[in-house]
């Protein structure tokens, strides 16, 4: 068995020695050649750059947070083919009013209703529209039906309404043959009439394109005892827009924290000025800026449209360009000292180490956008494929430009140059006081070639790794890790059971926003009760009993559901069955007589369509009404129950509601998103495989991602972030940044030699330990910031990405050593001239060193 194990420990060393000479190889090409790759892939950059003069904008909430080619699209294109009052509505603007009494007391008073008066008469006469350059009136642009505008909620415009208030015998919930239920606030009845409600609601139907001038209008609208709330049908997406523009200054303070971040903590801050690596990091950062111009050129290029949240991606990217950096510094510093080895060497060990460590998490993060960008959402497409380039682009300048500028760099150290004034060389402090020099000069030009890492490690490398290093050192500590780890996945099964689908329309735009208030009454005040059409859809002989009896179960089926009012119909059918004109002796007699009735009873006109002879039906549909149904999640599984009513029925029926539109992603988000993350881990483990191909560390890394993303789900929760197409989006984003940390200290354990496991974990945190606590530290400080942003989007990507991050951190550098302390693996390599050197870690019993696999 020893021998076997010894057998599959050398297969694995091999196959990483091969890939490690690879890019060892790369890493000696990039040294003769620096200046040249440098200009070049700038060059590059700039050029790709240029194909965001085609970038186009995508926006619309249904297009890009509602699936593509959902059934509600393919029915909604299908009723507009045959009902022209859906292609009339296709084409409309709906202002909608919410008039509340200002102390939320009862509005069945003369003095509302002449506020109701004064906004209605304000909204048809006083509000001039531009249009055709010429100014208008709502009255002159609006949706008419047999000559009068239509206005939802106009039944309390009417004296009848007048009269019976104060008479006080409104009926409810059905007033007039109008459904009362959905147009008040929080209505009270008793005895079947109306005793209180605190407001209305009022919506007007116009021809499209008026949306601002009514936003811009309205608030001049005169009421005394009551207030207003408005929206229109553009307002969500105007809003989110607005919202996001207006975070950009959150935007840049986050840019400027990281990047300052990335400076200090890659300095070493004791007057070397000659091993100084601030302007490096500088470098480091910006490669990974630079990344997003050529990605957004390319991604312009080839058709792919931009979005306000792709608004996120430089946040991204600037966050795994940093990862990157610190590892290649990392790398670089445990080559052997520069007085011992040349440049090319150097160079040499660093890609051949650290090449392969962001190698590893690029591709995978890349896998997972490519993955992503299958979604059949299109915000998540779009999003995916713009992030998945540009972690290419900024992986490629990481490995050129950054890597060509770590060359230039060692050439500076290795010929004693001052790291500002690169052509001016230097000595240490005690060569320049033998010759003489003093004051400023004696500190401001000293320094001298790092002889090991200690000579270049910052103090928030140092000292961060060294603290981790004494923490999972000692049994009792493991222990505690361990049992606090235990607690955690206790939590995150009980937040990710518990998690919530949907959105609240007011939680994606700015507090201060007229939408924000228009959602929250709309939400907390108004009844959600949803109309649904149940359409014919093919020619059928409405005079036969049995076509009838169908129909009549269909509804009668549909009523027994939990979600649907059973007082509540509107059918053409039964009222014409029930009036004096109604004839089944023929078909033919059946549609004269059927069309006749449709004139004298006009609310069932657009509810029948007849072909041109008049001798067939084309199809016929018939209303019911849900109870109220606030829930998202009930929403979406009362659209799948009657779906399954009209599939079962004996004839070719379509449920269809306007809302349905947005129900399809409460009904899709939940598989899309744990299709996409399983495809994903699968993908990402498959990858690292490949390049770290030991048993051990490839179970310790998967289990590791699910936990993690198994906590991402948890705490959104707890930080109450509901499932829906925008999470998605970053969601599918945490699973390329899960793997990043746990990969890169399984990939240290496994580069670092020693016959001690306690050991191997030291060396593997003292190379790793410094870069990852960097890393996560620079990215979760910039997107703390976002927490103050006014975008939900914003908001919901730094709450994620905090999670992600210090999940991830959490991770790799507490939980994953105590398992590698307890069952890692371990080798013997015995000595190899390209080793890199490192500061002792003491170990129990332990032959340690650092080096290439």
């Amino acid at each position: 068995m020893k021998v076997s194990k010894w057998n599959m420990d050398e297969c694995y060393l091999r196959h990483e020695e091969k890939i490690g000479r690879l890019f060892g190889l790369y890493g000696r090409f990039l040294e003769r050649h620096p200046v040249k790759i440098l200009v070049i892939v700038i060059a590059m950059n700039c050029l790709l750059g240029l194909g965001m003069l085609r970038l186009e904008v995508e926006s619309g909430a249904e297009r890009l947070y509602t699936p593509v080619n959902s059934q509600a699209s393919k029915d909604r294109d299908y009723l507009e083919n045959i009902y022209p009052s859906e292609r009339d509505f296709k084409s409309v603007d709906a202002w909608e009013v919410l008039i509340l009494t200002k102390d939320r007391g009862n509005m069945l008073t003369s003095a509302f209703l002449d506020d109701i008066k004064s906004v209605d008469n304000y909204i048809r006469n006083l509000i001039f529209i531009t249009a055709s350059e010429a100014a208008s009136t709502f009255t002159e642009l609006c949706l008419n039906r047999i000559g009068v505008c239509l206005v939802s909620g106009d039944i309390f415009l009417s004296n009848d309404f007048t009269q019976n208030m104060l008479a006080n015998n409104i009926t409810y919930p059905i007033f007039k043959q109008t459904s009362l239920s959905s147009l008040l606030a929080s209505p009270s009845a008793s005895n079947g009439l109306l005793t209180s409600a605190i407001g209305v609601k009022l919506t007007y139907y116009l021809r499209s394109g008026y949306s601002d001038q009514f936003i811009n209008a309205i608030p001049g609208a005169i009421v005394t005892i009551s207030e207003l709330a408005y929206s229109c049908s553009s307002a969500l997406d105007d809003e989110i827009e607005k919202n996001i523009g207006g975070d950009i200054l959150f935007y840049v303070l986050t840019l400027a924290l990281m990047m300052t971040y990335a400076s200090i903590a890659t300095s070493r801050m004791n007057c070397n000025f000659i091993a100084d690596r601030s302007f490096l990091g500088q470098a480091g950062v910006f490669a990974a800026v630079l990344s997003v111009l050529p990605s957004f050129g390319f991604v312009s290029l080839i058709g792919v449209k931009y979005m306000s949240i792709v608004g996120v991606i430089p946040f991204l990217i600037i966050g795994i360009g940093i990862d990157d950096v610190f590892i290649l510094m990392s790398g670089i510093a445990d080559a052997k000292s520069i007085k011992k080895s040349s440049v090319s060497d150097r160079i040499y060990f660093m890609m051949k180490t650290s090449g392969i460590a962001i190698t590893i998490t690029s591709v995978t993060d890349f896998l997972a956008f490519l993955i992503g960008a299958s979604s059949i959402f299109i915000s998540v497409r779009n999003f995916c494929i713009y992030i998945g380039v540009a972690v290419l682009f900024c992986y490629f300048n990481q490995m050129t430009i950054f890597s060509a500028c770590i060359v230039i760099h060692e050439r500076r150290i290795k010929s004693n140059r001052h790291c500002v004034a690169c052509c001016v060389t230097t000595k240490d402090k005690e060569s320049l006081r033998e010759d003489g020099e003093t004051g400023c000069l004696l500190y401001a030009c000293a320094g001298y070639p790092p002889k090991d890492r200690r000579d270049v490690d910052s103090p928030l490398e140092r000292y961060p790794k060294k603290l981790i290093q004494k923490i999972v050192s000692y049994l009792a500590l493991k222990i505690m890790i361990i049992f606090c780890f235990a607690i955690y996945i206790g939590f995150s099964v009980y937040g990710a059971v518990h998690l919530r689908q949907g959105i609240s329309l007011q939680n994606i735009v700015a507090d201060d926003s007229f939408f924000h208030k228009y959602a929250t009454w709309l939400e907390e005040y108004f009844r959600t009760e949803i109309t649904l059409s149940f359409n014919v859809k093919y020619n059928q002989t409405y005079s036969s009993a049995w076509t009838q009896s169908v129909l009549t179960s269909v509804q009668n089926t549909a009523k027994k559901d939990k979600e649907i009012d059973s007082n509540s119909e509107l059918n053409w059918l039964t009222a014409f069955k029930q009036s004096t004109l109604y004839v089944d002796t023929s078909e033919s007699a059946f549609i004269t007589a059927l069309q006749t009735f449709l004139t004298n009873m006009t609310q069932y006109a657009s509810d029948v369509v007849i072909d041109s002879t008049g001798s067939t039906i084309i199809s016929s549909r018939f209303y019911l009404k849900t109870n109220n149904l606030k829930s998202t999640y009930d929403q979406g599984q009362m659209m799948l129950r009657m779906r399954e009513v009209t599939d079962n029925s004996a004839i070719p029926m379509i449920v269809y509601s306007d809302p349905f539109i947005f129900f399809e992603q409460f009904v899709e988000i939940l598989p899309s998103t744990l299709q996409t993350v399983g495809i994903a881990i699968v993908v990402i483990i498959v990858v690292t495989i490949f390049f770290m191909p030991h048993p051990t560390l490839i179970t310790i890394i998967a289990v590791s991602l699910f936990t993690i993303l198994l906590g991402v789900f948890g705490f959104m929760y707890y930080w109450d972030i509901s499932l829906s197409s925008i999470s998605m989006i970053h969601l599918v984003m945490t699973v390329g940044f899960s793997v990043d940390f746990s990969a890169h200290i399984c990939h240290a354990y496994l580069a670092v030699d020693s016959d001690n496991r306690d050991a191997k974990v030291q060396l593997a945190l003292d190379r790793s330990g410094g870069p990852i606590f960097n890393a996560a530290v620079s990215t979760l400080l910039g997107v703390s910031v976002l927490g103050f942003a006014n975008s939900y989007i914003f908001k919901t990507f730094g709450k994620l990405m905090f999670l992600v991050i210090f999940i991830g951190l959490a991770h790799s550098v507490l939980l994953i050593p105590v398992i590698l302390s307890f069952i890692g693996p371990l080798n013997n390599k015995g000595e190899d001239k390209e080793s890199g050197e490192t500061s002792p870690i003491p170990g129990p019993n332990s032959k340690a060193r650092s080096g290439p696999v």
